[in-house]
């Protein structure tokens, strides 16, 4: 995406950010990462059927002592911070909350803190604090050494014990990674002993196996140069226990094992498609399924959107919706009632993808489910507005010029009367600028302003030339990113009449000054003229409605506009069509064929074509790699 300064963009609906965000890129998003797919955990009744004996257990293969070399966090023995909730990203593994273990309690103060309290409670003339423990001392007092043989339910209270110590920040890094690793290993170990031992019921068991998946997580953390390792044996210890007889267990470690092989296709394995869509489908007609199935068939339909397949996104939850509304469980069912809006956006998200890959029709289909949606919502909810401005510059990206402003129009039909008159402001200036945005195309366009060192900026220079003009800021990343591409196009393209000049929009002339300390550009750069007129005010920005940046314009030799945002691959396409075709490649490339878009369905930006998974190119059943289906 392009970070926009009117409306605010974080507030994007979260079915829409986490499937758009796979393949949008701007100013505070950046190239996303594929989604962090975890079991949601929630305790549930005990399994009426009977507990195994003999059930499979796996004895760490790895020897998880702490080597010097290893790189770690200041504190490995703290977990990486949760991720807000979203359909791509669902909790994080959390302790057991069933049986008799308590939910994990948070470290307790740290050592420095007691110390600072020490002597404020010797100033006040009580007694002061003992000094706090080393990494030995604790370790010794906890008897790290030896883990102990109990009932079920004294293991599991060792368990939450462990996990639950405040680590010493007193001690360095490599105490501290010895400390973890040995907390994290004794967990391991009490867990395959309740797991080989006699009496535990069903839910102690499924607590255990929770216990020793949280410790095998940590360790992955704790010595990153055995994570790979530590990942297979934690796979095989799932595989072993699916088999097991106890359904409590073995749903788990299916779920878990189903949630790996949605990790390795949300990364980029196409040959899954078949096997985690069929499995979606087992998850969700489990007799027994739970909140914790809801999750993870949630988390499959926002992968399959992200990567392009928004029919199979709908096609999951609204089976998920049949078979969950009503149910029992009054959380299970509350979440069910709320898949209604998130169908209707992975709807929009698709319509939108069909109309930016050349599908006329979905024109059409788009405006009409915007409208839809739009009228589910009360007046004051503004989730709507913020997505229609979003898909609005996207259209405009797809150079969907005539598309971008029926969407235009739908935010002031919808939100120029809002009772806000903040927010009807803000519609009217995001309506003016995206018919300045949109008007663009095939009109004069001249660049004027003050060259970095004063002097008047000369546009006539340019005439008959192929000329890219860069708006941009030093506080944008993306922009800075962006410029390395223009560079290499540059480069390239320089003595068959390509050019680049750069429009500075920062407010701020310490930032520019600073930036070009270090930094050289191979082309002019032109800034307001006027110091009362800077960044968005730019007289330059101001008559090319620019809102968002980075924000590109595409000059013909003839002094006219060609395209908009040629970003990533499409500036050097652009290069290759209009130096093939000539002058008279200006006004064809107006609206240029998508042909070359109908490859990347899952694209909903064309500065990252080719990350998506091409829906004509999904594989057969027969194709794929089914090792990992288990959920059966």
């Amino acid at each position: 995406m392009r970070v926009r300064v009117l409306l605010n963009k974080g507030c994007w609906s979260a079915v829409f950010a986490a499937s758009a965000g796979l393949t949008l890129a701007g100013c505070g998003g950046g190239e996303a990462n594929p989604p962090a797919v975890s079991i949601e955990q929630s305790g549930s009744p005990a399994a009426t059927a009977p507990v195994s004996t003999t059930p499979p257990a796996v004895q760490p293969s790895v020897e998880v002592t702490a080597s010097n070399s290893v790189e770690t966090p200041a504190n490995p023995a703290t977990p990486a911070p949760e991720q807000p909730t979203t359909p791509a990203q669902l909790t994080s593994m959390q302790q057991p909350s069933g049986g008799a273990v308590p939910a994990t309690n948070a470290p307790a103060q740290g050592a420095a803190d007691m110390q600072i309290n020490a002597g404020q409670n010797a100033a006040a003339g009580q007694p002061e604090l003992p000094p706090p423990l080393t990494a030995a001392e604790l370790a010794a007092e906890m008897d790290l050494d030896n883990v102990p043989n109990g009932t079920p339910t004294e293991l599991l209270t060792y368990m939450n014990n462990l996990t639950a110590v405040p680590f010493p920040d007193n001690a360095t890094p490599q105490e501290l990674r010895q400390f973890a690793t040995k907390v994290y290993s004794n967990v391991i170990t009490a867990a395959d002993k309740l797991l080989l031992g006699q009496g535990a019921s069903s839910e102690e068991r499924r607590d255990a196996v929770q216990f020793k998946f949280n410790a095998y997580e940590m360790l992955i953390q704790i010595l990153p140069n055995q994570a790979e390792q530590i990942r297979q044996e934690r796979i095989q210890f799932a595989q072993n226990i699916a088999q097991s007889n106890d359904p409590e267990v073995s749903r788990f470690a299916r779920l878990f094992l189903f949630e790996q092989m949605l990790a390795q296709f949300a990364a980029g394995e196409p040959s899954l498609f078949q096997p985690v869509l069929e499995d979606s489908r087992f998850i969700i007609e489990d007799p027994n399924a739970d909140i914790m199935h809801f999750g993870v068939a949630e988390n499959a339909a926002t992968v399959f959107a992200r990567m392009g397949h928004t029919n199979e996104a709908v096609s999951i939850l609204t089976m998920m919706k049949n078979s969950f509304t009503g149910a029992k469980d009054e959380k299970l069912a509350a979440r069910a009632k709320e898949l209604d809006d998130m169908i209707m956006q992975y709807r929009i998200l698709g319509t939108m993808m069909a109309a930016a890959n050349g599908d006329e029709a979905a024109e059409d289909q788009l405006v009409a489910a915007i409208r839809a949606w739009i009228a589910t919502k009360p007046k004051d909810d503004l989730e709507p507005l913020q997505m229609l401005s979003t898909i609005e510059m996207q259209m405009e990206d797809y150079r969907k010029m005539q598309l971008a402003r029926k969407l235009a129009n739908l935010m002031l039909e919808f939100y120029g009367n809002h009772p806000d008159p903040q927010v009807v402001e803000s519609v009217n200036i995001s309506f003016s600028n995206a018919e300045k945005r949109t008007g663009l195309i095939a009109k004069p366009f001249v660049v004027e302003g003050n060259n970095m060192n004063g002097t008047p900026f000369d546009w006539s220079q340019y005439k008959g030339k192929w000329v890219l003009v860069d708006f941009w800021a030093t506080w944008c990343p993306i922009c800075i990113e962006e410029m390395e591409n223009i560079k290499q196009v540059y480069q390239k393209y320089r003595a068959k009449g390509f050019e680049v000049v750069s429009v500075n929009l920062d407010d701020d002339p310490r930032a520019r000054s600073a930036f070009f300390q270090s930094n050289a550009l191979p082309w002019p750069t032109v800034v307001s003229a006027d110091p009362d007129n800077t960044g968005f005010k730019d007289p330059n920005a101001q008559r090319c409605g620019v809102e968002a940046l980075p924000f590109l314009v595409f000059v013909g030799p003839d002094g006219t506009v060609v395209e908009i945002n040629p970003r990533g691959e499409r500036l050097e396409e652009l290069l290759q069509s209009v130096l093939n075709q000539g002058a008279g490649g200006v006004r064809s490339l107006s609206n240029p064929s998508v042909g070359a878009m109908q490859q990347v369905p899952g694209a909903t930006a064309p500065a990252n074509r080719g990350q998506g998974v091409p829906a004509q190119q999904v594989p057969s059943t027969a194709e794929a790699d089914v090792s990992l289906k288990v959920v059966r």
